[in-house]
């Protein structure tokens, strides 16, 4: 059986690029199938649903109110450098993320919280295309990705390790964010 899990770069307005990227995993072969802009929040919710997506982790932060959390803190302790959901374009895009958060979750698509820079560093990797082959994750690209989408795709491996168990979790009391371990990569 197919499964197919996502990864969103989410930016804080509509109007700029959302990166999005999709991974199947089909018994022990996963491949990138899926690797683009979205803007609206409809059009993220439609291709989310329409690709079958069912794990997405998201770039953002995931709560319903914008303020410093003990995850933050727990995080800039470990030396990653992340922005508080109370700073001013933080707060747009922590609201919006919880907004698509909870339509997707009435929509039976799990949802969880990543930060790709974060994650490329706690893995113990250069770049998405060290992760890429650490991962054994065909990619089917050629090219550079932008920003966004490079994120994104980051944000897509950390689902498919989520759904496979080689990620790890960061938690508090107020949040959990998802990374991948430097160990125990699939074969």
């Amino acid at each position: 059986m197919d499964l197919l899990v996502g990864g969103l770069d989410l930016a804080a307005k509509e109007s700029r690029c959302s990166g999005y990227a999709v991974i199947k995993y089909s018994g022990s072969v996963a491949e990138v199938v899926a690797v683009k802009c979205l803007s609206s929040d409809d059009e993220i919710i439609d291709q989310v649903i329409r690709d079958g997506v069912k794990v997405l982790a998201v770039d953002a932060p995931l709560m319903s109110e914008p303020r410093m959390r003990d995850l933050d803190r727990e995080l800039i302790r470990m030396g990653l450098r992340v922005f508080p959901p109370s700073f001013r374009w933080m707060r747009d895009l922590t609201l919006r993320a919880w907004r698509l958060r909870e339509k997707l979750l009435d929509k039976g698509v799990e949802v969880i919280e990543t930060h790709p820079r974060s994650v490329l560093r706690y893995a113990g990797v250069g770049g998405i295309d060290e992760l890429l082959t650490k991962l054994n994750v065909h990619s089917g690209f050629s090219g550079k990705l932008s920003g966004d989408v490079a994120d994104a795709l980051v944000c897509a491996l950390v689902s498919l390790c989520y759904v496979l168990g080689c990620s790890e979790k960061v938690s508090a009391a107020d949040g959990t964010l998802y990374m991948i371990r430097s160990s125990g990569f699939m074969g």
